[in-house]
């Protein structure tokens, strides 16, 4: 699990109302940091800065280029949060002044540690923003112009990627050993909440497992990914059906 995910600097549609916790976001988002720096460096470096405002949960940045010169910074208080807001924003740190606020939803550690019961929902709930977010990215980088030469493309939902589909409620799955049955299928499905039903399509060694909803085929398919199936333990490609 990617702890980053957790917590996102602008609140997407469809995640948790962050009114309906019963604990304050405890989390800043840090921005323009150098982005040379090596990972573990910076996050030593913003734990020696931060660690004055309160004890610090985690720190989480990453190397991937999108997320490049940011950081999240979970405290055990919000009151820890806007005192490093008010006096750290605009702080210099390796030849970059850098940006400090409140991050806009919950980070997981917060949850986990104050709003147990919630978890599972809150988790849910920022799956389904991951997952929209990534079918959002590839309609957009198939809209985009491509250059004269460029061979002829697919067009429409064929264009895009299994991995990029849209969630919905029905998962795709593929890549199926021929020996493994619809009840071995099913057994691996049915023990997650809100399954329905499992349609087995043998000959073309693909299924489909239907939920009562797209969370519930989102929670089953983060954990059901790339299981391994049959006598050569094949990884089970697990997707969303086009829709």
């Amino acid at each position: 699990m990617d702890p980053m995910e957790g917590v996102t600097h602008s609140a997407p549609p469809g995640g948790l109302d962050p009114s309906k916790y019963p604990v304050p976001i405890e989390t800043v988002y840090v921005n323009n940091l150098e982005e040379r720096i090596k990972i573990d460096t910076m996050k030593q470096a913003l734990h020696a800065v931060f660690d004055h405002y309160g004890p610090i949960l985690d720190i989480v940045a990453k190397k991937s280029l999108k997320r490049k010169g940011q950081a999240f910074i979970v405290f055990d208080s919000q009151k820890s949060c806007l005192d490093a807001i008010e006096e750290m924003t605009g702080f210099e740190m390796y030849g970059k002044k850098m940006r400090v606020t409140l991050a806009k939803t919950h980070s997981d550690e917060t949850v986990k540690r104050k709003a147990t019961d919630m978890f599972e929902e809150h988790k849910r709930a920022r799956l389904t923003m991951k997952e929209r977010k990534l079918a959002e990215e590839a309609s957009k980088a198939e809209a985009r112009p491509v250059a004269a030469k460029a061979k002829p493309r697919k067009t429409g939902a064929a264009a895009v990627p299994d991995e990029y589909v849209r969630p919905n409620k029905i998962l795709f799955l593929q890549n199926i050993p021929k020996e493994v049955t619809q009840d071995e299928l099913t057994a691996i499905f049915e023990r997650f909440e809100g399954f329905k039903e499992l349609r087995y399509v043998q000959i073309r060694a693909v299924a489909f497992a239907e939920f009562e909803n797209e969370q519930f085929a989102i929670t089953a398919k983060e954990n059901t990914a790339n299981t391994l199936l049959g006598p050569e333990q094949k990884p089970l490609k697990v997707t969303y059906q086009r829709q």
